[in-house]
């Protein structure tokens, strides 16, 4: 029986993770990689990381096309946690790990090692990208990780709340993404709400119980399970090109 229940919900996972890429007509086919660290000297990481973002970018080439930190404001499973992401024009990109493996990034990485701990490192699909800055500018976001059965279901709601948001003058915009290899978050989907500075971005998240935004948010309940939420404030500190 544990068995059989296994095996369904295995299956269920690989058809919700088909039917999003069976949609490719839609859907676009970028990744977005994420490693969580946690250190106890955030300004000398971030330091760290913008003074060698150079050799890292140079490493990867073209498979890497914008990179930078998030640091949780509340949510985070870890105080002193942070995420670095990077996101790449296709999966092939993002799972050859160019950027890292160089001679001169290896280097880079070896003064920081014992600065910082690698928690974990997550793969995700770009199912609906947002617009990312240029070098040194930063944002807010409050992300939201869910099951659902339904991902293109969710996704058409996300992007009516969107609408909806900027109808009644909020300057946000929604990112969509899908687990590719993400460990226990296999099968998750990822939302991740955007905005120019967190003020904003408390703004629009004070009208959940506004009625625009309840009845943009009545359909979510049937489609997805919210299993984790976190806001952060993040900087982009590479763009290649």
């Amino acid at each position: 029986m544990i068995q059989e229940k296994f095996m369904t919900n295995f299956l269920k996972k690989i058809l919700i993770s088909a039917s999003l890429f069976l949609s490719a007509s839609i859907f676009s086919m970028q990744g977005l990689s994420v490693i969580t660290i946690t250190t106890d000297d955030p300004e000398g990481y971030v330091e760290w990381l913008t003074k060698n973002s150079s050799v890292f970018q140079e490493a990867a080439g073209d498979d890497v096309s914008s990179s930078g930190i998030c640091s949780p404001i509340a949510g985070g499973r870890e105080v002193n946690e942070h995420y670095v992401w990077s996101f790449h024009p296709s999966t092939s990109a993002m799972v050859s790990n160019r950027q890292l493996s160089s001679k001169d990034a290896q280097r880079a990485i070896r003064r920081i090692s014992s600065k910082r701990d690698l928690v974990r490192r997550d793969m995700w699909s770009v199912m609906k990208g947002d617009a990312i800055g240029e070098a040194g500018t930063t944002n807010a976001n409050y992300n939201v990780m869910s099951e659902t059965d339904d991902a293109n279901a969710y996704l058409a709601g996300i992007t009516a709340l969107e609408k909806a948001a900027n109808d009644n003058g909020f300057a946000v915009s929604f990112a969509f993404y899908s687990a590719t290899a993400a460990g226990d978050r296999a099968g998750m989907v990822m939302v991740s709400v955007q905005a120019e500075t967190v003020d904003e971005l408390g703004r629009f998240l004070d009208q959940r119980q506004s009625s625009w935004m309840s009845e943009a948010l009545s359909e979510f309940d049937v489609v997805r399970n919210p299993v984790e939420d976190f806001l952060m404030n993040c900087s982009t500190i590479s763009v290649n090109g």
